[in-house]
């Protein structure tokens, strides 16, 4: 079982990007990423871009509801995904697609404030 996902080099730029504007740590805006990414009905596709070298730990990101997420993730799938291509595959592929969302928020949100309240309104 792998424990750690190394996040692609465009969504770690996109964090990094994120993280020095609204201080907001890469481990946090993974997870918001993934509930973005959930929201959109198509099951994303599994990461063929390059790896970085930035490592997050399973425990890091879904700490005590890692069950949940697997529930929601594979739910969204709609299918049954093997554990080894669950973590990290198919949750890095959350991430990626949520990164650019996330992104993309930010951008015609043009601050940190409104980048939070936008996305705390987001239905």
């Amino acid at each position: 079982m792998n424990h750690r996902l190394k996040l692609s080099k465009p969504t770690l730029e996109i964090f990094q990007q994120l993280q020095a504007s609204t201080n907001i740590t890469p481990n946090v805006l993974a997870r918001i990423a993934v509930a973005f990414s959930l929201k959109n009905e198509q099951v994303p596709k599994v990461n063929t871009n390059e790896i970085s070298n930035f490592e997050i730990s399973r425990a890091t990101l879904t700490g005590e509801h890692d069950f949940s997420y697997k529930a929601m993730i594979l739910q969204h799938a709609n299918q049954a995904i093997e554990e080894e291509k669950y973590f990290p595959d198919f949750f890095n592929a959350h991430i990626d697609r949520g990164a650019s969302e996330l992104f993309k928020i930010y951008q015609y949100s043009g601050n940190a404030q409104k980048f939070w309240m936008k996305i705390l309104e987001t239905e």
